[in-house]
Parts: structure tokens; C-alpha cells; sequence
């Protein structure tokens, strides 16, 4: 008979699924996880050791001071360079 979603015998059925069935799944889940989890976090600490060894390296070997590039100065626009191709003979008009 008791056929609805809050049926106490249908609640205690899928309590039992869930702690016996289901939990299995539940735990290897959680094991794999919890594993890739630890892996990963070795792994970033290995490329931060490896990031700072080649800090340090690049800190002696690049001793000299890199050329200076100059920023300041004319720079062109691609609507002025426009204008400069198409540009049409301006005939001034005398009043």
C-alpha cells in the first residue's frame, strides 16, 4: 500500500540501499579523490621548487642589463596614414 515518497517503509528502504549499497561507491569515490587530491598538491609544490631554483639560476647567469627602448616619440595612425594615401588635391577657394 504505502506507495507515496514519505512512506515510512519507502524511506527505510532507501536508507538501507544507502548505507549498504550505495556507501561502497561512496567511499572508493571519496578514496580516488582524496588521493588525486594529495598528488596534485605535491606536484604544485614540486613546480614551486622548480620555479624557484630557476629563479635563482636566472638571477646569476643574466647579469647584464638589457638594452633600453625608447617609447617616446612620433607614432603613427592607421586613420592619418589613411588620409596621407588618399589624400585629394585641395584647391583653396578665393571669396
Amino acid at each position: 500500500m504505502a506507495k507515496s515518497l514519505r512512506a515510512k517503509s519507502s524511506l527505510r528502504a532507501k536508507s538501507a540501499k544507502r548505507q549498504n549499497e550505495f556507501q561502497k561507491a561512496y567511499d572508493a569515490r571519496e578514496a580516488r579523490l582524496s588521493e588525486k587530491r594529495q598528488q596534485e598538491l605535491v606536484n604544485q609544490k614540486m613546480e614551486e621548487l622548480k620555479k624557484k631554483e630557476n629563479e635563482g639560476k636566472m638571477d646569476e647567469e643574466t647579469t647584464e642589463k638589457p638594452l633600453k627602448i625608447s617609447t617616446s616619440g612620433w607614432r603613427d595612425a592607421n586613420h592619418i596614414n589613411w588620409r596621407r594615401a588618399h589624400k585629394k588635391k585641395r584647391s583653396k577657394t578665393s571669396f
